[in-house]
């Protein structure tokens, strides 16, 4: 509710201008006569819901009683809905997602804002077991009369709601939708268009529209022109309260530039009609979508038009003031950055962003290929996003924050270290955190004092974080993490790229640190198929996992075949490492493999030592080409051989 209290102290002082003007603008006779409403939404497909629901939150005119989602994925929509009303302190609202089938509408871009410990870890609330429409229906049950519908997205909910209980038709007080084109089209100047709403589900407003239950609709006639342009979104932005990072970080994932307000609209009609030209008509919807105005169809008021500049600033207004600035806290545990050192004893983790074959990792980030690092063709920028410390963080902030999942949680050894490539802009501080899977808690460091505005490489020791209080201790031997995480500053900019958390070297290594990553294979957790997919089989040892070779029935011998989880570019130069224990045999062939080309590069190891834990390193540079792919590493023995092997890393070398 903290959204809604601190707007109403407000109110009075912003004056009539920010509130209808059929409205007192005295803030308790508002609360008094708030409008309660059910919101159906489609919140996901486009950005444009994110903002309506922020101005149904940051108005007091209206009382929000239940919001219900519709589209595919409904779930997913509903969890979004839940985050965002949580992160607002209002959680109390109850959210229904709708029921299968629903109309197939893209999500996957904003649906990753329910893709997040603070859902997944019942942080957040979660939606009702009722569907969307048994919601409803219970809803209206309860006050006949009194709900005004107030819908965003595709009509499938409400028709359904209206087929399954006629009976409710007298109980809902008005439908308020953004849907239909009567007069203009989505430049607001050309013919009418079949309106996306209408068009996902034509049947579904065909029904709505001739339910003879009263209806105001805000078509593209009064909202196509809505451009949220720069200048604008900036000073909503630049508010910094929790009600507008919620939206910034849906535009984030929308990943496109401007949005058009055509949602906030209707919401804005649920309670004031000032800035539109409002007409009463009759219209209905035609078997191809189209709206039109017809002398026998239903009466509905309709918005035909609307000064739209006087709009966007009256919404930016409204919502950038209807809460508090949040800023976050310094952090503590303030370190410094070390030497990279030599060729890793061990590569628990890499993310260079090259390719998509690890996104199912990316927890929080979206790609960036405009401004990267020399030699990256994609780097990952930061978006907003809740600390993912729930323990000690503070989850009512949000941060700028680049965060990466290396599946499935490798166990440290000691000397632990993490390199990266960063670029800063608007702050000089950097957060540095990692969660740990055996102590169920997360530690971090600080750098501060960074430069700005050029890309940058840093190295960290891992063992120095701490948690926030500065208790939890060092990072221990075999004690596995998870989320490699990276936080600044909401307001400011962070890019992350070439992400590797290894062991350091042993003093005395001469071998320079890699110059790219292209794969890192050890078995100590995780399974084989899952995690690690391939030819082979994990068993005990020492170290505590390996692979060990299965019988390759075509040769009639064994192998062990590691399937890299795609394709991985070569360089110039290309080395494999890793340790291997031989039982057998003196002998083996080593290959890189693209098994759809059929192409096969190929080295003979020669002169195995038998019966002990060995390291070689095989150079495939005068086999291979730059630019080439593989997505296989075979090791071939003769028949009668066994092989244990660990710590395999694909890497293209350092140095000159």
């Amino acid at each position: 509710m903290r959204a809604r209290r601190h707007f109403l102290k407000q109110a009075s002082a912003l004056g009539a201008g920010l509130l209808s003007s059929s409205l007192s603008a005295d803030a308790e006779t508002v609360e008094k006569n708030s409008i309660p409403i059910i919101l159906d939404t489609d919140i996901g497909t486009d950005v444009d819901d994110a903002f309506a629901l922020a101005l149904v939150l940051a108005s007091p005119e209206l009382d929000l009683r239940g919001v219900t989602t519709v589209g595919s994925e409904p779930r997913t929509r509903a969890l979004m809905v839940c985050r965002f009303l949580t992160a607002l302190g209002r959680r109390e609202v109850p959210v229904a997602a709708g029921a299968a089938p629903q109309p197939a509408e893209e999500i996957e871009k904003q649906g990753g804002y329910a893709n997040h410990p603070a859902v997944i870890f019942n942080r957040t609330a979660k939606p009702v077991k009722e569907t969307a429409v048994s919601f409803l229906y219970q809803q209206l049950k309860k006050r006949p009369g009194e709900l005004t519908l107030l819908t965003i997205g595709p009509l499938t909910n409400i028709a359904r709601l209206l087929h399954e209980h006629p009976d409710c038709k007298p109980w809902i007080k008005r439908i308020v939708m953004m849907a239909g084109s009567v007069r203009a089209g989505y430049n607001g100047k050309s013919p009418p268009q079949v309106e996306w709403n209408i068009k996902c589900d034509i049947k579904a407003a065909q029904t709505v529209f001739t339910s003879g239950i009263p209806l105001v609709v805000a078509p593209l006639d009064a909202t196509a022109m809505l451009k949220l342009e720069e200048p604008l979104r900036r000073r909503l932005f630049q508010a910094e309260t929790l009600l507008t990072y919620q939206i910034q970080a849906l535009y984030q994932m929308w990943n496109a530039a401007t949005p058009t307000l055509f949602d906030p609209v209707a919401v804005m009609l649920c309670f004031d009609e000032r800035f539109c030209t409002m007409e009463d008509m009759r219209i209905e919807v035609d078997d191809k979508g189209m709206t039109r105005e017809v002398k026998d169809a239903a009466k509905a008021r309709v918005a035909t038009a609307i000064r739209g500049d006087d709009f966007l600033k009256w919404y930016v207004d409204r919502v950038a003031s209807a809460e508090k600035q949040a800023r976050p806290k310094p952090p503590r545990n303030v370190s410094r950055t070390v030497e990279r050192g030599g060729l890793p004893t061990r590569v628990h983790a890499f993310e260079d962003f090259e390719t998509d074959i690890e996104k199912r990792w990316w927890m929080s980030g979206k790609l960036e290929t405009a401004n990267v690092p020399p030699g990256s063709r994609r780097a990952c920028r930061g978006v907003l996003t809740q600390d993912f410390d729930d323990l000690m963080g503070d989850m009512k902030m949000m941060y700028t924050a680049v965060i990466f999942n290396p599946v499935p949680g490798p166990p440290m050894a000691g000397k632990t270290r993490l390199s990266f490539r960063y670029r800063l802009q608007g702050t000089d501080t950097l957060r540095v955190q990692i969660y740990s899977l055996t102590k169920n808690y997360h530690r971090y460091l600080a750098l501060t004092g960074l430069p700005q505005g050029r890309w940058q490489s840093a190295t960290v020791d891992m063992t120095q974080c701490r948690r926030p209080d500065g208790s939890g201790g060092p990072l221990s031997a075999d004690e596995r993490i998870d989320d490699i995480q990276f936080y600044i500053d909401p307001a400011a900019e962070l890019l992350i790229d070439d992400i590797v958390l290894y062991e350091a070297a042993p003093e005395g290594e001469k071998r320079p640190f890699p110059r790219r990553v292209l794969f890192t294979g050890w078995f100590d957790t995780g399974k084989q198929g899952k995690e690690w997919p391939g030819d082979f089989e994990i068993v005990p040892h020492k170290p505590p996992k390996a692979a060990k070779s299965v019988l390759n029935a075509e040769r009639g011998a064994p192998w062990i075949r590691l399937y890299l989880r795609g394709e991985r570019t070569l360089g110039a130069k290309t080395h494999l490492r890793f340790r291997y224990h031989a039982t057998g045999a003196d002998a083996m062939q080593v290959a890189l493999v693209n098994r759809k080309k059929k192409e096969r590069h190929l080295l003979d190891l020669n002169e195995m030592r038998k019966d002990e834990w060995t390291e070689r390193t095989l150079d495939f540079t005068k086999q291979t080409r730059a630019g080439e792919r593989v997505d296989e590493i075979q090791l071939l023995l003769p028949k009668g051989a066994e092989l244990l092997v660990d710590d395999v890393l694909l890497f293209e070398p350092g140095g000159e």
